[in-house]
């Protein structure tokens, strides 16, 4: 809208006009971001697509909610200080065999390392919690990662996964077994590797897609 005031400089008329541009595309870059966090739930990362199964949101929210823990500060500060600063991801996973003894059933369900260690056992997501949680106080990269069924998108067996020389490791510390990411095509659930049990990796702000890395098809 022209100003009211005529008498006025061409370098003022102008002026509004050259932020006119800037600015449309400021207000529209907020509307889109305000769009975006209300449309997708807490924690749900940009590699989620929108139409995903709302169980399937709800667990990556779950699981990536355990992994901002084992990533903060505290957390980190808590389980150094049960380390050797000289442990590399190998020697973590010989640590842990001393630390938990292996359950059925869940104790307690906890998912802090901490409370898990104190406990001195769990199932297979508690051991995979202490794991990762070990790995990242030391800085060593590491995921939560969980063969899920896709009929009611729960857990069937949780692992971890390291970044160790240039890619991504498996790790099952709960059945003491490094990088056989075969494993289980052989196990009761094996055969739906691929179409009703999908394979995800959690990181504290994203999850991926892994089943073709445990999958044969």
């Amino acid at each position: 809208m022209c100003p009211d005031n005529k008498i006025q400089s061409t370098k003022k008329v102008r002026q509004p006009r050259k932020w006119a541009i800037p600015s449309s595309i400021l207000l529209i870059v907020v509307i889109a971001s305000s769009a975006t966090f209300f449309w997708y739930p807490k924690n749900t990362p940009a590699n989620a697509v929108s139409d995903a199964p709302e169980g399937l949101k709800e667990l990556a929210d779950h699981y990536m909610g355990i992994m901002q823990n084992l990533n903060s500060s505290a957390t980190k500060a808590k389980i150094t200080s049960l380390l050797s600063a000289t442990y590399n991801q190998t020697d973590l996973f010989a640590w842990e065999q001393t630390k938990l003894t292996f359950v059925s059933d869940p104790v307690g369900w906890f998912e802090d390392p901490t409370q898990i260690l104190a406990e001195g056992k769990g199932i297979c997501a508690q051991w995979s919690i202490v794991y990762v949680s070990a790995c990242l106080a030391l800085v060593y990269q590491s995921r939560l990662v969980a063969a899920v069924d896709t009929s009611t998108w729960s857990f069937i067996h949780v692992w971890a996964e390291d970044y160790y020389n240039g890619t991504w490791v498996h790790v099952d510390p709960s059945d003491r077994v490094w990088n056989n990411p075969s494993r289980y095509q052989t196990w009761d659930w094996g055969s739906g590797i691929g179409s009703t049990v999908k394979i995800y990796a959690f990181e504290a702000n994203a999850f991926h897609d892994v089943t073709s890395n445990y999958s044969s098809r």
